[in-house]
This record gives C-alpha cells, sequence and structure tokens, in this order.
C-alpha cells in the first residue's frame, strides 16, 4: 500500500484537503475511526474527537495523537471498535475484498462515513486491486445514503460523506 511519510503532508494537497472535510463533519466529542490511517496524521485534524486510527503494526508513528490500533484489513475477521465517524481515505482500492472491508465499516459506523477512492485504473497503480466507479461505491454500504459528495478531478478521485440511513 502507498504510504505518505511523517513530515510530507504538504506535498499531497488533496489527501490533506479530504481531512479537513472529515474534520467539518465530526461533532465535538464524537469517536472516530480512520481506517487505513497511515503514519496517523489524520488525527492532526481532529482535536474536538476520540481518535482511533487503524493501520498495519508499525505504521502510525507516535507523535501524531490518538489512539492506533495495528489492524490488518483482509483479515476476515478484523473489524474495528464501533465509532460514531469512520474516515477511509483511498483504501478500499488496496484490500483484496472491499465489499466486506464496506459492510465491516457499515456495521460499525453509528452516524457517517467520509471515504475516498480513485477513479482511474488499477493498472496504472500497483497496489491497486480493483476499479471503481462513482456509481458503484455507496451501495457497498449497507444502511447509509449520500449525504454530500464532492468529485476530486484534480486528483482523479472522489469523496462521499455517507450518513445512516433513518429507520423507516
Amino acid at each position: 500500500m502507498e504510504r505518505i511519510p511523517a513530515g510530507s503532508f504538504a506535498d499531497y494537497p488533496d489527501h490533506t484537503r479530504r481531512y479537513a472535510y472529515a474534520a467539518g463533519k465530526v461533532r465535538p466529542g464524537e469517536s472516530v475511526n480512520d481506517i487505513a490511517c497511515g503514519v496517523g496524521y489524520g488525527a492532526t485534524f481532529l482535536p474536538h474527537a476520540v481518535y482511533r486510527g487503524y493501520d498495519k503494526p508499525g505504521v502510525p508513528d507516535a507523535r501524531f495523537p490518538g489512539e492506533h490500533v495495528a489492524a490488518d484489513l483482509d483479515d476476515p475477521s478484523w473489524e474495528p471498535a464501533e465509532a460514531d465517524v469512520t474516515t477511509c481515505f483511498e483504501t478500499i482500492e488496496h484490500v483484496t475484498d472491499p465489499g466486506r472491508l464496506a459492510r465491516v465499516i457499515a456495521r460499525t459506523t453509528r452516524r457517517a462515513i467520509v471515504l475516498s477512492v480513485p477513479l482511474y485504473p488499477a493498472a496504472e497503480n500497483p497496489f491497486h486491486l480493483t476499479d471503481f466507479t462513482v456509481e458503484e461505491v455507496p451501495p457497498m454500504f449497507p444502511g447509509f445514503r449520500v449525504a454530500e459528495d464532492w468529485p476530486q478531478p484534480e486528483a482523479r478521485g472522489h469523496v462521499w460523506l455517507l450518513e445512516r440511513a433513518p429507520v423507516a
């Protein structure tokens, strides 16, 4: 999986804009799961939340705040703790079963999911296992509906805010 090294986030404005966007959707005191958090930089955007980042052992950097939990997103038994909000940026295209990961995220998220995926062929990136279209992604998260969507053509990607659908 691609990684952004600690200290180089200024070189990745599309990524930092996603975290800034997500931070505006998180209410003070809410819990946030950051799936595939990398070094944990996203925690710096969420000081008003209880942050929990998940990534492979040794990837998160202890210099960033919050709790960091070892996770193998391809392990069929892996599940994060429940959270009010989940962020999942540029991740589902990397796992062997993106549908399973989406269902796990939906099951363990109480209120909202903020996620992004690239919209270019996996053949252009050896770390990407699956291609997605804008239409395919939201239905992968059962019980959630699109509240906002944000095309990022300059990054060849797309961001969604999914909110838990009201129970009829």
